[in-house]
Parts: C-alpha cells; sequence; structure tokens
C-alpha cells in the first residue's frame, strides 16, 4: 500500500478548504526556501524571519489582486512566541508592524536551528467547499472567526528533513497565518493543544 503524501499547507478561503502536497515539479507554490521580499519597518534579529511558504494566484483566485503577485507566509521562528503583523506593500517590501518580542533567540526554537527552510515545491491536492468552523477543528485552539478572508495553517511536517519546533512537533503547534486581503495585513501566531 502506498503512502499519502503528507499535507503541508492547510488554507481556507471563500468557502473552499484547500490543502497542498509536496510537487514534483516547480510550482509557484512553495514549503520554505529563501525570503525573496526586503523585509522593512519593525527592528528585529539578530536573526532573520522565516518565509514558511508562498501562495500564488494560480490556485486561491482570491489573490488575484494587483498589490499580489506572489502571497509570502513569513513567521518568527527564532523569536519565542512569535505573534506578529506585516503588511505586503505592493510591487515591494514586507513591512513588519508588530511583534510580540523583537528579541530572537539562539536557542529557540531550539539550538542549530536552521536559517532557512527547505524548499519544497507544492501542487493543490484538494480544493473542497467547506465552513470555516470544520476547517477550524482540525486544528488546536483556533479562532471561532477569523480576522480575514484568507486562513493558512501549517502543522510541524514529517517528511521536510527539518523539524519546526524540535519536542514541540509531538505538542501539534500549529503556524497560522490570517490574512486581511482587503488591506493586504498578516497576523502570524501560532497554537497548539
Amino acid at each position: 500500500m502506498r503512502a499519502a503524501k503528507e499535507r503541508l499547507l492547510h488554507a481556507h478561503c471563500d468557502g473552499v478548504d484547500y490543502t497542498f502536497v509536496r510537487a514534483n515539479r516547480l510550482t509557484s507554490i512553495c514549503f520554505g526556501g529563501p525570503l525573496e521580499r526586503e523585509v522593512t519597518g519593525l527592528a528585529h534579529g539578530p536573526r532573520r524571519l522565516h518565509a514558511i511558504g508562498c501562495l500564488s494566484a494560480s490556485v486561491i483566485p482570491a489573490l488575484s489582486r494587483p498589490y499580489i503577485s506572489s502571497f509570502p507566509l513569513i513567521y518568527g521562528m527564532c523569536f519565542d512566541g512569535c505573534e506578529m503583523k506585516y503588511r505586503l506593500v505592493p510591487n515591494g517590501p514586507v513591512e513588519v508592524v508588530h511583534m510580540s518580542t523583537t528579541r530572537s533567540l539562539d536557542d529557540w526554537p531550539y539550538r542549530d536551528f536552521p536559517a532557512l527552510l527547505p524548499f519544497v515545491p507544492l501542487a493543490l491536492a484538494t480544493a473542497t467547499p467547506r465552513s470555516y468552523a470544520d476547517f477550524a477543528k482540525r486544528f488546536p485552539n483556533m479562532p471561532d472567526r477569523p480576522e480575514g478572508q484568507l486562513v493558512v495553517c501549517v502543522t510541524p511536517p514529517a517528511t521536510v528533513g527539518v523539524s519546526l519546533w524540535g519536542s514541540g512537533d509531538y505538542e501539534g503547534v500549529t503556524i497560522v497565518f490570517d490574512c486581511d486581503l482587503t488591506t493586504a495585513t498578516v497576523h502570524a501566531y501560532n497554537v497548539t493543544t
């Protein structure tokens, strides 16, 4: 029996539940990889923010907006308890407008955490009509209602060659991106059981 491909990104937008798996070719959607946009706004460091993934309008129609050619999912993996907001500047940088902590730690989430997550091209596995409430049931402690129109959840991957949280992977820590597409603002945080 052949194992199913691991679902690396989960998204909900306009009543549709999207899941993404490893692709066998380069695509405009990915997990990890380099953070190619300049990051401006609130000073933070010394470690850099991580590119957790990238989405595109080729699969999620609501991303077809003049200011969005790609939709980066960015998170402060090395910032303990990171909760942040950033804004996508039209044809420009990512502007960090809020971070719960602006000082990264050398040993968070664990010692020698990589500067880049492995680049994994993704393909759409499913696009299923589903309410947000039913989508949210799959993840721990999700809000009853999202702030924005697009919600993306990233659970600890088992097949990309890196642990996101060390022992926290077993606690089901999920990174959430709550995206207001009208203002191009993303609220990124994590939830756990």
